[in-house]
């Protein structure tokens, strides 16, 4: 998660009157008391008087999956995070990601949220980071099986870009000007009728012949790695493909993005593990808990 909060939130219905310092009971964890004024701690409401239930039930949802993280992580792991860690991480994450130059208090009520959400965000993401540190030491390597079909997947696929235009005749000029020396990606972006991949220099990516029409696939094939084809005709007009140079990943990357994989799916099974263990009550007016997202669901009215 690289975001503060996916957008603080649209949606009519509002809470009335936060701010209030309200000890009334939003939700329980394990037999703890999640109040209101602990959720309303987390969101800059500017001029506002009232926070939109959405936005509310989004933080209150941040709130329970942080303390059952925070806990899970010192009681199965041991990991505990300093206050001099997080507050590092929070400026780093300001730093990073403050574009725009404000201030950082500008930065955060532009986000809806407040001093204290970063650091509880800064916070979740160095326990995840451990978390899947301390769980990627028991991820089995991979089989040497494993490693192959990612290898021979990688080597079925043709790393190409082309440059495509209405006519044979467009297609001989786009050859000769290659030919004359100009640069395939200058002149894709310049010409190509695929404005999608003109956009990035004709690249279409690496992909198995198959997922072409079959006389883009057919000259993909024969294509020689730097030379550009003669014009290919298809349904969407004439291509000129350049077969770029073989990108196929050396076995020992492969076998760190495999170990990377196991590590990701290890880190959310834990974390998935810990949310259907926790017991999560919601106060019907804010919203209900939904385990399987782990989110809280607000309220419908």
């Amino acid at each position: 998660m690289k975001k503060l909060v996916s957008s603080l939130c649209a949606g009519a219905l509002l809470l009335a009157a936060c701010g209030s310092g309200s000890n009334a009971v939003a939700a329980t964890l394990n037999g703890e008391d999640i109040t209101v004024s602990d959720i309303e701690a987390l969101i800059d409401t500017g001029d506002e008087s009232a926070i939109e239930k959405a936005t509310f039930a989004q933080l209150l949802g941040f709130e329970i999956q942080q303390r059952i993280i925070t806990s899970a992580a010192e009681d199965d792991l041991g990991i505990v995070v300093s206050e001099d860690e997080i507050a590092a991480e929070a400026d780093t994450f300001v730093e990073q990601t403050n574009t725009s130059g404000v201030s950082r208090e500008e930065f955060l009520s532009s986000a809806g949220v407040t001093e204290e959400f970063l650091f509880e965000y800064a916070h979740q993401q160095l326990l995840i980071a451990q978390v899947r540190e301390a769980l990627a030491a028991d991820v089995a390597e991979p089989t040497q099986e494993e490693i192959d079909g990612v290898m021979t997947e990688a080597e079925a696929a043709y790393c190409a870009s082309h440059i495509l235009v209405a006519t044979e005749q467009e297609a001989n000029d786009v050859l000769g000007r290659l030919e004359a020396g100009e640069d395939f990606a200058t002149l894709a972006t310049e010409v190509s009728t695929d404005t999608g991949s003109g956009a990035v220099g004709g690249d279409l990516g690496c992909a198995i012949a198959e997922n072409y029409v079959p006389e883009f696939a057919s000259a993909l094939s024969a294509a020689e790695v730097g030379v550009p084809t003669q014009p290919v005709e298809t349904e969407f007009g004439y291509h000129v493909i350049l077969l770029r140079e073989d990108e196929v990943p050396a076995e020992a990357d492969v076998i760190e993005d495999l170990k990377a994989t196991a590590a990701d799916t290890a880190t959310n099974d834990w974390f998935l593990e810990q949310v259907e263990a926790a017991e999560v009550t919601v106060t019907e007016e804010y919203g209900t808990w939904d385990s399987t997202t782990p989110q809280v669901v607000p309220p419908t009215e």
